[in-house]
C-alpha cells in the first residue's frame, strides 16, 4: 500500500511538471485595452491598431500613442495592412483593389489603383523584400510583382501550368530570399525572386499562417505549430486554457501577441515564447 501510495504521488508530481512545462511556453508580460478590430506589429515592436471605423493607431511597444489614421471613408473597408517597413506602412482596401502607402507618422504618401491596370480582383499581397508588392491574380492565376505606380514589373506564367493543378493562394510571405504562397487545403510553394519554383512543403489547414525568423507558424484548434524551414524539423505546442479562446494570434521573433474579445473590451495580450 505504501508503495502505491508513493507510485501515485510521483505520477501526479510528473504530470503537474509537465503541466507547469508546457505552460511556462507562454509567458504573460503585458496586456492592452481599446477598440482593436484587427492589428498587426513592425520589426521594432510597434503595433498598429485598426479599430471598427478603420482608424489605424499607431502605438509604440508599450502602449503609448505614436501616429493616428483618420480617413476612413474615402476608400471603402479597410481589408489589410502591411508594416513589415516600419518607415512605410501600406494599406489595401479590396473593395476597389487600392493600396495607400505611408510615412512612418501615417500620413498618406501615395495612392496605388490597381483596377486602372487592368487587376480586377486580389486574392492575397505582401511587401517586397525592395519596398513593391508581390500580389496573386486569380483570373490570370499568376503570381505578380507590382511597384508603387501599379506597374507589372514581371509575371509567371498562369501556375495551373507549372504546378499542375488549381492553386489559390490565401497568402503570400517575402521571406529570407524567397517568396512563400500558402493554400490551406493544398500546402505551401516557393518561389525564387525569378519566379521559379523551388520546392513545396507539405502544411495544410494551419489556421493563421506566418513566417516568421526561418519558421513557419500556424495553429489548428488548441495546437500551435512551428516548422523550421532549414531543418524541416517542427514543434506542436498545445496552448494553456488562457490562450485557447485568443481571436488572432501573431508571433514576431520571440514573442507573441494574442487579441481576445471580452464582452464590449477588446484585449491585446503580449506573451514570450521559446
Amino acid at each position: 500500500m505504501k508503495r502505491l501510495f508513493l507510485y501515485l504521488l510521483l505520477c501526479t508530481m510528473i504530470q503537474s511538471e509537465s503541466i507547469a512545462q508546457a505552460d511556462s511556453l507562454f509567458r504573460f508580460e503585458r496586456s492592452f485595452q481599446g477598440d482593436i478590430r484587427s492589428f498587426s506589429v513592425d520589426p521594432l515592436g510597434n503595433m498598429y491598431w485598426v479599430d471598427k471605423k478603420d482608424q489605424v493607431k499607431k502605438r509604440s511597444a508599450t502602449g503609448d500613442s505614436m501616429a493616428v489614421y483618420n480617413d476612413v471613408r474615402r476608400f471603402g473597408v479597410l481589408n489589410g495592412i502591411d508594416v513589415s517597413n516600419p518607415l512605410q506602412p501600406i494599406l489595401f482596401y479590396g473593395d476597389g483593389v487600392r493600396f495607400v502607402v505611408l510615412d512612418r507618422f501615417l500620413n498618406p504618401v501615395t495612392r496605388i489603383d490597381l483596377q486602372a491596370r487592368n487587376i480586377l480582383q486580389l486574392n492575397t499581397w505582401s511587401r517586397s523584400y525592395d519596398n513593391q508588392l508581390w500580389i496573386y491574380d486569380p483570373i490570370a492565376y499568376a503570381l505578380k510583382k507590382v511597384d508603387l505606380a501599379g506597374q507589372t514589373q514581371w509575371s509567371t506564367p498562369d501556375l495551373r501550368l507549372i504546378l499542375g493543378r488549381a492553386y489559390s493562394p490565401t497568402r503570400i510571405e517575402d521571406h529570407n530570399q524567397s517568396i512563400y504562397l500558402y493554400e490551406p487545403s493544398q500546402g505551401v510553394y516557393v518561389f525564387d525572386y525569378f519566379g521559379n519554383l523551388k520546392n513545396g512543403i507539405l502544411i495544410q489547414d494551419w489556421q493563421e499562417w506566418q513566417v516568421d525568423g526561418g519558421y513557419i507558424y500556424g495553429r489548428q484548434a488548441d495546437t500551435l505549430y512551428r516548422y523550421e524551414i532549414k531543418s524541416t524539423y517542427y514543434d506542436a505546442w498545445t496552448l494553456p486554457d488562457e490562450l485557447k479562446p485568443a481571436q488572432r494570434l501573431l508571433i514576431r521573433g520571440k514573442r507573441l501577441y494574442a487579441l481576445f474579445r471580452e464582452a464590449s473590451i477588446d484585449r491585446l495580450r503580449l506573451y514570450s515564447i521559446p
